[in-house]
C-alpha cells in the first residue's frame, strides 16, 4: 500500500497542467486607477509564444460592475466568441505580450492607454510545456471614483 501512494506522488505531477494561480491585478479586482499591464501567473511553464493572451471590454450595464457572478458569466460568453478570433487587434484593449522567454511560468500582457472606466475580460488558452492546453479568464474592474 506505501509504494502505491509512493508511485502516485511520483506520477502526480506529469499530469498537471498550466493553470492559473494569480494575477496582477487579481481576479475579481475593483481597481481606482488603471493598471499599465496584467500579470498571469501560473502553475507551470506556459510556452509564451505557443500561446494566446486578450484582453477585451466586457460590456455589462454600470449596476451590474460590483457583481462579480454576473460578470463572469456574461465574460465566459464573450471569451467563447472571441478567444479563437484572429485579426481583432482593432476590439482588443490590450497591446500584445511582453513576456521575451520562450517558456515562463509568468507572462505580462500590456494595455493600450486611456481605457475608460469599466469591466475587463483578461483571457488565454495557453500551451503548458508538458504539452497540455489551458483555457480561462478572469475580470476585473477599473472604476476611478
Amino acid at each position: 500500500m506505501r509504494w502505491y501512494v509512493g508511485l502516485l506522488l511520483l506520477v502526480a505531477p506529469v499530469f498537471a497542467h498550466a493553470e492559473y494561480r494569480s494575477s496582477t491585478p487579481p481576479a475579481n479586482a475593483t481597481l481606482r486607477t488603471m493598471p499599465r499591464s496584467v500579470t498571469i501567473n501560473f502553475s507551470e511553464a506556459v510556452e509564451v509564444r505557443l500561446s494566446s493572451f486578450k484582453v477585451y471590454p466586457l460590456e455589462t450595464p454600470p449596476a451590474a460592475l460590483g457583481n462579480f457572478t454576473q460578470l463572469r458569466r456574461l465574460a465566459r460568453s464573450l471569451v467563447q466568441q472571441v478567444l479563437p478570433l484572429r485579426n481583432d487587434t482593432t476590439r482588443r484593449v490590450d497591446a500584445g505580450v511582453s513576456t521575451t522567454a520562450r517558456t515562463s511560468k509568468s507572462v505580462t500582457v500590456l494595455l493600450k492607454p486611456g481605457l475608460q472606466p469599466g469591466a475587463y475580460v483578461v483571457m488565454w488558452k495557453n500551451l503548458g510545456v508538458d504539452g497540455h492546453t489551458e483555457t480561462d479568464f478572469f475580470v476585473f474592474v477599473y472604476k476611478p471614483s
